[in-house]
């Protein structure tokens, strides 16, 4: 039976490890994918439901008659690796994977060319989907890497307003009568 997908485009987040131009290959736990690990800042709630919202509407659609119970979801909490990276703390990590090259957008939108990296902490956006799978007989919450913008503001502005707010900001520079 096919997976009936939850598709999403995240909100502004940051870049983490990502293998976007070349598939990760060659390594100890390599996989053969494509993939972008995103940080989401734990203040950042508008982010975190949004993605929880679509775990769950995938879990809901993969197993209508158990939900959420017992499945694996995709988000995690920073706390889990700061013995590695303790500046991992303040965020929660989520992974999207995908075998096929992803659609990677400059802040214009146009294409990215292959010379520009994203790096560590880059802002970025994601587009990708979320379904339901059994792996080693578990029930997890998989996320499909679509494409990647690369962003020109960070998502944690410097005045910590909201998204919104920021939005506003920007309308309010552009307005005609200010």
């Amino acid at each position: 039976m096919p997976i009936d997908y939850v598709h999403i485009t995240t909100l502004p987040v940051h870049a983490h490890i990502n293998f976007l131009h070349v598939p990760d290959i060659g390594g100890p736990l390599s996989d053969d994918r494509y993939k972008i690990t995103i940080l989401i800042s734990k203040h950042d709630t508008e982010c975190i439901k949004e993605i929880n919202n679509a775990c769950e509407r995938a879990a809901n659609r993969e197993w209508s008659g158990s939900g959420t119970k017992d499945v694996q979801m995709p988000l995690t909490d920073g706390e889990t690796q700061k013995s590695i990276r303790p500046e991992l703390a303040n965020y929660h990590l989520c992974t999207f994977k995908s075998f096929h090259a992803p659609i990677l957008q400059m802040p214009d939108g146009t294409v990215m060319p292959r010379s520009v990296e994203i790096k560590v902490g880059d802002p970025v956006r994601v587009f990708g989907a979320m379904g339901g799978m059994i792996e080693n007989q578990r029930k997890v919450v998989a996320c499909y890497l679509s494409g990647v913008q690369l962003l020109d503001e960070p998502p944690d502005s410097k005045d910590n307003s909201s998204v919104i707010e920021r939005l506003h900001q920007r309308l309010a520079d552009f307005s005609p009568w200010n």
